[in-house]
């Protein structure tokens, strides 16, 4: 793939975009609901083809895309610059030494990290007010590496690609994270800031309607790629994340290469880090499979 120049569209611009209503937040996995006069469906049940994976015992894949020196920016995001603070560490190692680093410039959405509805949305919830059903989740991973070198790379997931992919491999479970691997997560590595080839190199994502249906019909927690997002580079408005969002799902950005390593169905991720009072910040991403 080779560099292109490519405008992205401010994150304010999007705010124009046209909305859908949010849907219900999922519930967490842990327990049954109490029994009522009306008998209604467990949806907190571990979803069909998923129980063969048990994150205690499964085999853990590292997802996370780390901060470093030069890491690839959306165009317009602040650099990310740290130096040492302080290192009072001695060969001996009996004094109390320690090294402390301070973090002069960061930007909440860089490198690995999710984004909480506030990002896009005036009165959306920040990190510390999102309930605990992102931290893990059963991963559907849309692998559409073929279609890229067959179709470009300027495309949009829609409905019916949704469809298609469920006939092949299990229906997209409730409280899932809808992932996009796209193979670009090995350029992530390759050139700094806005000019680095992981941000210049056009990518396909999902599309608004696609979104939706996934919020609506199959109830799913969060979407997201091994890119910048889950929006197509030629989507101007963002749609996959601004219809994300409205939903009060999250996005995972910046998945790593780990991913191909991931079955299409019945694997599962975790998310793990600090949650700021933010609309978004840096995670930990670990994928769980046979």
């Amino acid at each position: 793939m080779t560099d292109l120049d490519i405008t992205h569209p401010t994150r304010r611009g999007v705010l124009a975009a046209g909305a859908a209503t949010a849907g219900a937040v999922v519930a967490g996995w842990a327990g049954a609901g109490r029994a009522t006069a009306r008998p209604r469906r467990d949806r907190r049940r571990i979803p069909k083809g998923y129980a063969s994976v048990d994150p205690r015992t499964a085999r853990k894949v590292p997802l996370t895309m780390s901060l470093r020196h030069g890491v690839p920016l959306y165009p317009g995001d602040p650099p990310y610059r740290e130096h040492v603070f302080e290192d009072t560490r001695t060969p001996a190692h009996d004094d109390g030494g320690y090294l402390l680093e301070q973090i002069t410039s960061l930007g909440t959405h860089t490198a690995s990290h999710i984004s909480a509805p506030v990002h896009f949305i005036i009165g959306g919830r920040y990190l510390d007010q999102l309930g605990e059903q992102w931290t893990l989740m059963p991963l559907a991973v849309l692998d559409v590496r073929h279609r890229i070198r067959r179709d470009g790379r300027n495309f949009q997931l829609s409905t019916a690609d949704l469809r298609a992919w469920e006939l092949r491999h299990g229906r997209i479970p409730r409280g899932g994270c809808v992932l996009l691997l796209t193979g670009y997560a090995r350029l992530y590595y390759q050139g700094t800031g806005s000019r680095s080839p992981y941000v210049t190199t056009p990518a396909p994502g999902f599309s608004g309607p696609a979104v939706d249906w996934l919020f609506t019909r199959r109830h799913i927690t969060a979407t997201g790629a091994d890119t910048l997002g889950p929006d197509a580079t030629s989507d101007e408005t963002l749609a996959a994340t601004t219809r994300t969002l409205l939903h009060g799902g999250v996005t995972l950005e910046n998945v790593g290469p780990g991913l191909s390593r991931m079955r299409p169905h019945g694997d599962w991720i975790n998310v793990n880090g600090n949650r700021p009072h933010l609309s978004g910040f840096q995670m930990g991403f670990t994928g769980y499979t046979r």
